[in-house]
């Protein structure tokens, strides 16, 4: 069942047929949109704070006004939904040239291909993003480290990697750092290290199911910046995002990495979180 609920006071539920944004929103026309996608477990929204708190950073940096309510938006939209699994998208559109923004919740099932990424993991490919690292984190204009719709770049990302015969894409920075995937947040098991780059620094978001996992992890964490060699010589290799979790990545450019110890469990372990609605 798919559940489609409009921004309002209260928030009201629609047909999931319902248009809700006109031609000439600037969310539709420009881009000017942000959304955050969590996971529905045991009837609520999982670590909904996290992604209200992102949410309202990435408006910012659009400048979009962002109204209140979401919260009981994505509540409302949830308890609609009711008690099965499922994934619930918040999307705020900056809305028509000198009129107010537009939010809307749309809970749906979690595709079947993401829960086998979940479980089977994924082959990817490195690809460049073409700017430095350090560029990256110091120009603004270039959105880093901002949720918005404008979501070109990461598709036609995972369609190269595709037609290179794998599933997802690792982004590196020109200057051989590595950045983050297309929909996910990158880490790497190196020396029995877990290791994620600093979002701050390389202009990456910052990803909340790694804010969680990371607290998990069975091993000691290193946020810190690495290099394409490194990645690419990792023992174990992971994407982390809200609702495909911890998917491990069995495969990179090529060579073959399977499944580890340290991916495993800590897949297992944000499973739970997921499911006890807390980080420990």
């Amino acid at each position: 069942m798919t559940v489609l609920a409009l921004l309002g006071d209260p928030p009201t539920l629609l047909d999931p047929t319902t248009p809700v944004l006109r031609a000439d929103d600037l969310g539709v026309a420009r881009g000017e949109s942000v959304f955050e996608t969590l996971r529905i477990a045991g009837g609520r929204p999982a670590f909904l704070d996290l992604h209200l708190e992102r949410l309202a950073r990435s408006a910012a940096r659009l400048a979009i006004d962002l109204p209140p309510g979401w919260e009981a938006l994505a509540l409302a939209a949830t308890e609609a939904y009711g008690h099965a699994a499922g994934m619930l998208r918040l999307t705020c559109s900056k809305g028509v040239p000198g009129g107010s923004p537009v939010g809307f919740a749309l809970a749906s099932p979690v595709p079947a291909e993401t829960l086998r990424a979940r479980t089977s993991g994924v082959a990817a490919v490195t690809l460049t993003l073409g700017v430095s690292a350090d560029q990256r984190a110091e120009a603004p204009w270039l959105l880093g480290g901002v949720k918005s719709t404008s979501y070109a770049v990461n598709m036609a990302s995972l369609r190269a990697a595709e037609a290179a015969g794998a599933q997802d894409a690792i982004w590196v920075s020109s200057d051989g750092q590595v950045l983050e995937a297309p929909t996910a947040t990158v880490a790497w098991v190196s020396s029995g290290v877990l290791v994620t780059p600093p979002a701050d620094e390389v202009g990456t978001l910052p990803g909340t199911t790694a804010h969680v996992a990371l607290e998990l992890s069975p091993v000691r964490v290193e946020v810190r910046r690495g290099t394409v060699e490194e990645l690419r010589a990792a023992d174990e290799v992971m994407l982390l995002s809200s609702v495909r979790g911890v998917a491990p990545v069995v495969s990179l450019d090529g060579r073959e990495l399977g499944i580890g110890p340290v991916t495993a469990q800590l897949r297992d372990a944000f499973e739970r979180a997921v499911l006890d609605g807390t980080p420990g």
